[in-house]
């Protein structure tokens, strides 16, 4: 369970999407299974499912690599634009 914070921040209303669902729903559009998607990235198939249901948060190194494996922006990742097309360099 999703420890509370100790700041008294008001909550972000940025997407009516959690990462993980967003993560799950991209994973879909691209046509990734969660087990080729895990390999992917170097993770099991349940850590990916434990981050798709937000079990367990995300850090920005696997926030880099689910863009990456993705090819989506972070920004769309964590849900600040709902454009998914990475800047190319």
């Amino acid at each position: 369970m999703p420890q509370k914070s100790k700041n008294n921040l008001i909550p972000l209303d940025i997407c009516d999407e959690t990462i993980g669902k967003r993560i799950a729903r991209t994973r879909k559009e691209k046509g990734f299974t969660q087990k080729s998607l895990a390999e992917k990235i170097g993770i099991t198939r349940s850590r990916l499912s434990n981050y798709e249901i937000d079990r367990i948060h995300l850090n920005d190194d696997m926030l880099i690599r689910f863009a990456i494996a993705l090819n989506v922006s972070l920004d769309y990742l964590v849900g600040l634009s709902d454009n998914p097309t990475p800047k190319q360099k």
